[in-house]
């Protein structure tokens, strides 16, 4: 009996110490869109999406913290949306000279907790897409759930 109630104090004394992680790292974590840069092509009568690079003069969000995005960026692959926790709705306005287009996400949020010293965080599921098509021709959704891991949610074809 004694070597049980010892076996139960020692494993609630490592337990209580092993679950304070005093030198934890909370490093910030950037959950965002990933949105990819294509053209369509044709190759023997099917029409298939290509990778490419694009030059943008600017990129503002509407009702975000940082309105500016990017500015004057050139061969650009793959954009970065961060989307707003605040609202389930984020909104991006796209400058290629005097053209524009605005792109509409609409997304869930997802509390997601990281650890106690380290707090919650967010993830996203886009739920719809609206837009412009004034030279952006059209948006595919390859991947809704937007997450820590960066993989491509969208594909931009121009």
């Amino acid at each position: 009996m004694k070597k049980i109630s010892w076996l139960i104090s020692l494993i609630i004394f490592l337990g209580v110490f092993s679950s304070c992680l005093k030198n934890e790292i909370c490093s910030p974590i950037a959950v965002e869109l990933q949105a990819g840069i294509y053209t369509y092509a044709e190759t023997d009568g099917i029409i298939d999406t290509v990778a490419t690079k694009i030059d943008i003069d600017s990129i503002f969000g509407i009702s975000n913290e940082n309105n500016n995005l990017l500015i004057n960026a050139s061969n650009t692959e793959l954009i970065s949306f961060p989307l707003n926790d605040s609202i389930n709705k984020s909104s991006f306005v796209l400058n290629f000279g005097l053209i524009k287009d605005t792109i509409h996400f609409t997304y869930d949020k997802h509390l997601l907790f990281r650890s106690v010293k380290c707090g919650v965080s967010y993830t996203y599921t886009i739920t719809d897409i609206d837009y412009t098509t004034n030279f952006l021709q059209d948006i595919i959704l390859s991947n809704p759930e937007i997450d820590v891991i960066s993989t491509e949610n969208i594909q931009l074809v121009f």
